[in-house]
Order: C-alpha cells, then structure tokens, then sequence
C-alpha cells in the first residue's frame, strides 16, 4: 500500500503520494508577477530558488481559494523541480490500496489525465493527482522560465 498526503481543494477530496512532496508549510503572500497564467500567484523564496506558487482550485476548477488559517501550500516535486501547491487543507496521511486494474479503467474513463487514480472511501471519492501532468505544454514553459530566474 502507498501512502498519499489527503487535501482539499475546491471542496473536493485529493490525494498526492507522499514520495512526491517534499513538505507542507503555512499559506505566505507570495510576489506577484506580471502576465502570467491566473493560476500562478506568484513567487516565493524557497531553499535558495523560486518556488511558484500555484492556487490549485483555479487550475483545477477556475476558482480561486478561498484564504483562511486552514490555508497551507504543498511544495512538491514536479519534472524534477519544486513547486507550491496552495490547497484548503491537509486532512491526513493515508494508505490507499490499489483498485484492481478493471476497476480503475473504469473508473478512469472520463477522468482527466493529471487524475491518476479514484479511491472510494467513507468520506467520498478521493482523486489522486499526477503533479507532472498538471499543466500544458505552454503552462510548463512559463514555470520552468519562473524558476530558472
């Protein structure tokens, strides 16, 4: 069984493996920058680099977070960089056990390709996220350039 780090986003339940994320850290206002996606929030400074912080209610959903003391940013790993996940709230570390294959294809059929798997648990449908595939070719162009200033 993985263990996945369990979060809310957009009122909806996900989940990230634990080996993808480097750490969890509480909500800071990041430096804005001009004419970039509306999802990017900005920048901040993390281990001597940039790290981009992405509101990820916008990219998944189109609605910004809603900031409260809950608030908390999951820097991640994603194409062997860093970045920073802005989520409503961590809920819990959790074992998922695996779907058998024929159940996660069909669950899977209309899900988007960043959704790597559906675990049905007491509290609802849990999405698990592939951090690599979040973003457009074009998306990840503009995060690699915001990093590697």
């Amino acid at each position: 069984m993985e263990k996945f780090i369990v979060f809310t986003s957009g009122a909806q339940n996900f989940a990230i493996p634990i080996t993808a994320i480097e750490k969890i850290i509480m909500m800071q206002t990041p430096t804005r920058i001009p004419d970039t996606s509306s999802y990017l929030l900005g920048a901040i400074p993390y281990s001597d680099q940039l790290l981009p912080i992405i509101d990820l209610s916008e990219r998944l959903f189109g609605q910004k977070t809603v900031r409260t003391d809950s608030t908390k940013i999951i820097v991640a790993e994603w194409k062997e960089l860093k970045i920073g996940l802005v989520v409503e709230d961590v809920l819990s570390v959790s074992n998922f056990a695996e779907l058998s294959k024929d159940e996660a294809e069909e669950d899977m059929r209309e899900a988007a390709k960043y959704v790597r798997a559906l675990f049905k648990t007491e509290e609802g449908i849990v999405l698990v996220l592939d951090v690599d595939d979040l973003f457009s070719s074009e998306n990840e162009r503009e995060l690699i350039e915001l990093i590697n200033k």
